[in-house]
């Protein structure tokens, strides 16, 4: 298939479940296998991506880190191959995203009996969230899409209760993209709801839970209303798996031996491993880290169902 000309690399939207014959350009408005209703994922033509070595792909991206030129120099466009390798650049919207710093922590490791602890501070962006990185790409694929005349999109839209909301208005904004914002009333911050109303968003507050609004946005989605920008489309996790292609080139391409990060809804997790799949597929390293997501004790239904054994995750409904 191919998506926005004849360069050597393609990626496409296949089924997560496997359907055979499923398959999308990266810029189609579909969020769901339609034969399963499974969700998508990004598949790269690694085939082609091994017609360099890893040490040249280290070359590459180090050298890119270092000296650009934008869009380039951003930790997400500076893997331009490995995210949506068909995209022109001069269409890029970019906010010099990612290369955030990687933090020795190494007097609070040593209270928890760890000799080499290192966290990375991925709030360093523009709207002070990780989320820069996968929006960056979304918006991007959209922008293009729309400017070239391939797609028709009368806005951009998510759920949110805070940090999406906020990247999404702010390079929704940067495209010259409208942006629609459904949150729940009463339940976002004053701060976090600053940010996208001053990015020029419309926002709607509804009286629902995150939930109650999402299911909005599909719907909406589905009929063609709004393009959805919440993290179930798969744009999203190819720019937030670079956080872990970015820690990696920071430890001189060493793998850490475990990774922790909040669950959220699990897609960043699932970027996370996307990163470090490709990474060794691809041999730049030898190896995956353990991943260990985190949840809140009050809300904890993938722990819980963890704990039972079950394949099944219980939602915890807070009235």
């Amino acid at each position: 298939m191919t998506w926005y000309g004849s360069g050597m690399y393609r990626a496409e939207l296949r089924c997560f479940e496997g359907c055979e014959g499923v398959a999308f350009a990266l810029d189609e408005p579909v969020y769901r296998c339609p034969r399963c209703g499974g969700l998508l994922d990004v598949v790269h033509d690694l085939d082609a991506l091994r017609n360099r070595s890893p040490e040249s792909w280290w070359t590459l991206f180090d050298e890119r880190m270092a000296h650009g030129p934008p869009p380039l120099s951003s930790g997400v466009w500076g893997k331009h191959e490995w995210i949506a390798p068909e995209l022109p650049l001069e269409s890029v919207v970019s906010m010099d995203e990612g290369r955030t710093t990687l933090l020795p922590a190494r007097a609070f490791g040593q209270t928890i009996g760890l000799d080499d602890l290192w966290l990375k501070l991925c709030g360093n962006s523009h709207t002070g969230s990780f989320k820069d990185l996968g929006m960056t790409v979304l918006v991007s694929v959209v922008a293009h899409a729309v400017k070239s005349g391939a797609r028709s999109i009368r806005a951009l839209g998510c759920a949110s209760t805070g940090d999406t909301s906020a990247a999404l208005a702010a390079y929704g904004a940067a495209a010259g993209l409208p942006v629609v914002v459904l949150l729940p009333r009463g339940k976002v911050s004053t701060a976090q709801l600053v940010q996208p109303i001053a990015a020029g968003a419309r926002v709607l507050a509804l009286d629902t839970d995150f939930d109650g609004c999402m299911k909005i946005v599909e719907r909406l989605a589905s009929e063609g209303v709004l393009y959805l920008a919440n993290s179930m489309n798969a744009l999203r996790l190819e720019g937030q798996k670079t956080v872990v292609i970015e820690i990696c080139q920071q430890l001189g391409w060493r793998v850490p031996d475990w990774l922790v990060l909040p669950s959220g809804n699990l897609g960043n997790g699932y970027a996370m491993y996307a990163g470090f799949r490709m990474m060794k597929e691809l041999g730049l390293v030898d190896r995956l880290p353990r991943l260990v997501l985190a949840q809140a004790a009050n809300a904890n239904p993938l722990y819980r169902a963890f704990k039972a054994s079950q394949r099944t995750i219980d939602p915890i409904v807070r009235r």
